[in-house]
Parts: C-alpha cells; structure tokens; sequence
C-alpha cells in the first residue's frame, strides 16, 4: 500500500476533530501508522540503489569475458542478471567486460556469430542495462592494438579495415649468422597507421552512442609480443627519422621510442575525441607494474599518466606471494602519483593461481598502501564461496565508485 504525504494530511486532519479524551491515544497511534508507512515506502523505493556507508570511496571490480554466458538469449540474460546480482550483493561497484572487436561486427554481421554468439542478443548491452539497475559502473575492456586474428574487422575491406594495418614482427634469428626472420601473424594492429587510428577510435565512439554510460578500459595498449612493428610503414618512417634499419635495429632503445609514437597517438586523439563528450567518458589503461618493462612493448602509460590522459591506470599485479604483491604495488602508486591507480589481483590467470585468503590480504593491504580500488581477475574464478568471504572480509561495508577526476 503506497501512502503518500496528502494521506497523512488528511489522515491528521480527521483525527483533530476528535476531542473526546479517550481517542486520544488513537490519534497518537495513527500517526506512529502513518509514519511507519511512510518509512515503508521511502525504504522500498530505494531498493536496488547502491547502499552506501561510512567507507570510502573505492574500486572493487570483476573482469569477465563475455563467453562466460550462454549463447542462447533466454539463458544468457537469465545469467547475466544473475550475475550482476552476484556481484552487486558481494559489494562490488564496477564490471569490466571483455569486448573484442569481433563482437562489434557481429551485432550486424552474421559471419561472426560463430566466434562471438553472444552478440546475437547483444550480451554486452544486457549487461550494461542490468548493471545501471544495480548502480555498478561498466568499464568495456577492448583491446585496440592486441588480440586480433586474421578474420577482425581491422583488416576486413568490408567493415572498413584494411589488411596492411596488420602489424609484422621480427623473429630472432633460429641459427647464428643467419639473419632475422620477418613474420605477419594477424595478431595485431600498427596504429602507426593514422587510418587504422581512426577506425579504432570511431568504433569506440560508437559503442558509447549504443550504451550510453559505459566507459572505455584499454587493454594493454601496445603490442602483444617484442618485435613488431615492422611493416612497410614503419620501416619506411623508421628509416627517415633515424637513418637506419629497423630490421636490424628491433632491439635499440631508438627502437623502443619509436614504438610508443603511434600508440601515444592513438591515446591522444582519443582522449580529445572523449573531452568533446558530455558527460566525458572514463578512459583508462591497463599493463603491468613496471613501466620499464612494457614500454619496450610501445606501452607508455606513465607518459600517459603524466600528460593527465588517463583517469586511472589497472596494474597487474598478479602474484601469490604477499610480499612481492606489496613491493610491486608500493612502485606502481609511486611512479604514477597522482594518477588514481587500481590494483589488478589475480585470482586465476594463465600463468598461476593466488589463494583465496590471499586474495582478501592482497585486498587489504591495497587499501592500506593507498590505492585507488582494486579489479580482480576473472569472473570465471570467484565461486559463491570465495565472494562470500570478500563480503565478509574486507568488503563488508558497501562502498561508492571513487569520483571521476576531472
């Protein structure tokens, strides 16, 4: 029963005409009813809102893959409510899906339902409707550069790509004296290339038309593997700035600075495309904890950081041993002040596993060092259980999504 402010009123005004002292004590009890109906109301009008507390403001986010719901709509969407409930229940704030560039194409390209079937009943917009419902920010984690195959829309005529923005690659040579080996294994985009940048950023641009409120997470920006790139584009480039040849250099400190240039680029003209928007997206990155190390891969994230292009940078910091984790996390929050920073924890990963207990202390303390959040990864991982101990640990109290820094 739904009782509103002129019920009460009303209800007020007819007790008042009753003097005889008897009722008195009715009176008094109809308005304990009437205010405990009102509180009723105004409590299951805020149900599903994200229940703040005392905490302060953090990232607690869940990558997932899009794979991780069934193919058949009925199914997939009962399961992706299921799990945005999962989720918001343990007291997480954010979800960053994995969205491949294929899945885009296959919202209107049947040729790719085979290896994105998901994308048949849109698998990502279910999740961004289910998660608005439940206050929990999405994040689409999207890989520009990495992660490609031969069939991506990149390199495909048909949806605009072009197959000589495919990175190549130097291998070293198998025997001593003979020279290096120049491969094209599909696997990446050289965004050298200013069309390739285009196409990148005008896909982006249309997946925040068609999910509105969604923000962009970069995976990774740089190149998968050591040695690329090396097409005809940057060989030519590489040869006028430097004078020599990049074949023959891949490995030179030249070569590593020329790397970054296209992918400092690509972030560049996409940060301005995002500042012409209103409300401005969140744009983020992540890669590991050593700057060092990626940008050797054209992964220069801290320049990025430092310019102010991003709004937060995910290190992962993916590793078992308690001491390592703070070690390498007390580096990252150094080198990137005061770009907010949010620790990666690897629950399960390719290339090891970290215990539940020491997941929750991994928590704790990149809390406790001052990170901005933390995003665990994956979905796939977490059982029941192990979100159950987070909630009772060290997500116990409900906390807010950090405000954007604008």
């Amino acid at each position: 029963m739904k009782v509103t402010t002129s019920d009460a009123k009303n209800s007020a005004r007819q007790t008042t005409r009753i003097s005889h002292p008897s009722l008195h004590f009715c009176n008094g009890f109809a308005w304990l009813i009437a205010a405990f109906a009102l509180l009723l109301f105004f409590h299951s009008a805020t149900l599903g809102r994200a229940q703040t507390s005392n905490a302060p403001p953090e990232a607690r986010g869940i990558w997932v893959h899009l794979t991780h719901f069934n193919a058949d709509p009925v199914q997939g969407k009962a399961e992706v409510k299921a799990f945005v409930d999962r989720y918001a229940d343990a007291n997480f704030n954010l979800v960053l899906p994995w969205v491949l560039s294929e899945y885009m194409a296959a919202l209107t390209d049947p040729a790719y339902h085979d290896s994105q079937p998901t994308a048949k009943w849109d698998a990502l917009g279910e999740l961004v409707r289910r998660a608005n419902e439940r206050h929990l920010q999405v994040h689409f984690w999207y890989s520009f550069t990495y992660y490609k195959s031969a069939r991506s829309p990149e390199f495909n005529p048909q949806h605009g790509g072009n197959p000589a923005w495919a990175a190549r690659r130097v291998l070293p040579p198998k025997e001593a004296g003979q020279p290096p080996t120049v491969t094209s294994p599909m696997s990446d985009v050289c965004p050298m290339h200013p069309e390739a940048r285009a196409w990148q950023v005008k896909l982006l641009e249309s997946m925040l038309d068609r999910y509105p409120g969604i923000a962009i997470h970069i995976e990774e920006p740089g190149f998968g593997t050591p040695g690329s790139c090396v097409c005809d584009l940057c060989q030519s480039l590489f040869r006028q700035i430097y004078g020599a040849d990049l074949v023959a250099s891949i490995n030179t400190p030249q070569a590593e600075d020329f790397r970054c240039i296209g992918m400092t680029e690509f972030i560049r003209e996409l940060r301005a495309k995002l500042e012409k928007r209103t409300p401005r997206p969140i744009l983020s990155v992540n890669g590991g904890p050593l700057w060092r190390s990626d940008r050797k891969l054209g992964r220069d994230w801290k320049r990025w950081a430092e310019l102010g292009w991003l709004d937060y940078y995910a290190s992962q910091n993916y590793m078992p041993n308690l001491d390592n984790f703070t070690r390498y996390t007390q580096g990252i929050l150094k080198d990137l002040q005061p770009c907010p920073v949010f620790i990666g924890i690897g629950v399960e990963w390719s290339g090891g596993a970290t215990p539940l207990p020491t997941v929750a202390q991994e928590v704790e303390k990149a809390r406790e060092l001052g990170a901005s959040g933390v995003i665990l990864f994956s979905a796939s991982a977490l059982t029941d259980s192990d979100l159950a101990t987070l909630k009772s640990g060290p997500f116990k109290r409900p906390a807010d999504y950090p405000p954007a820094q604008q």
